[in-house]
């Protein structure tokens, strides 16, 4: 598992366009072993079009890596990194922390994927009252298939965008909600609390 790290001068996970460094890194017999090192060179990029360019040139010195850690990485780094394939994840500590904190992730991802692949998700979304609007009650998905996390139900759905609104029915809101969902242009609201529930709405982002 190789995974890269935008990092600051002290080894602190760091935004894509502030300066630091680029750094790939190898889990072997229990340790990480770092590949490589190089200056980030998207910082230096001056205009859209060379930032753009900055970012698919780290995109191509990466041929083996599909995992990326940085502190930040909004906007057209997060489109460029994501559209090639990489499983993104924004973690503000030390690399040696973020990169045990993200192994365990995956790990247990895939262990979720491996007992969860054969449910079919959609069968817990239904239409709501208007045209384009759906709605999901997690608790009742989570009791019937225990083995599914809120990511494994909503996340492929939440991407494809194929809604107005999605209404969630939640005993608590899920911690990547407010990380990943700005990123993939949505936002939440809360619409209802009841004392063991609450329905959160998400819908598309405005354009800025």
């Amino acid at each position: 598992m190789q995974i890269a790290v935008v990092e600051n001068n002290e080894n602190r996970t760091n935004s894509i366009f502030e300066s630091g460094f680029l750094a790939v890194y190898e889990h072997e017999n229990k340790e990480w072993k770092e590949l490589s090192r190089r200056e980030n060179p998207v910082p230096n990029a001056e205009g859209i079009a060379a930032v753009r360019q900055s970012l698919s040139d780290v995109v191509e010195s990466l041929p083996n890596v599909r995992i990326l850690i940085a502190s930040d990485l909004s906007g057209v780094a997060f489109s460029i990194f994501e559209g090639a394939g990489f499983e993104i994840f924004l973690v503000k500590s030390d690399a040696a922390s973020a990169l045990t904190s993200v192994r365990k992730t995956i790990l247990e991802d895939q262990k979720e994927s491996e007992s969860a692949s054969h449910v079919d998700v959609s069968q817990f979304f239904e239409h709501g009252t208007n045209k384009g609007d759906f709605v999901v009650n997690l608790q009742q998905a989570q009791m019937a298939c225990p083995q599914l996390s809120s990511k494994k139900i909503l996340l492929d759905y939440v991407k494809r965008g194929e809604f107005n609104r999605l209404d969630v029915i939640v005993s608590h809101t899920p911690k990547w909600f407010d990380r990943e969902l700005p990123l993939m242009g949505f936002k939440y609201e809360t619409i209802n609390i009841l004392p063991d529930k609450k329905t959160l709405r998400v819908s598309h982002a405005p354009l800025l």
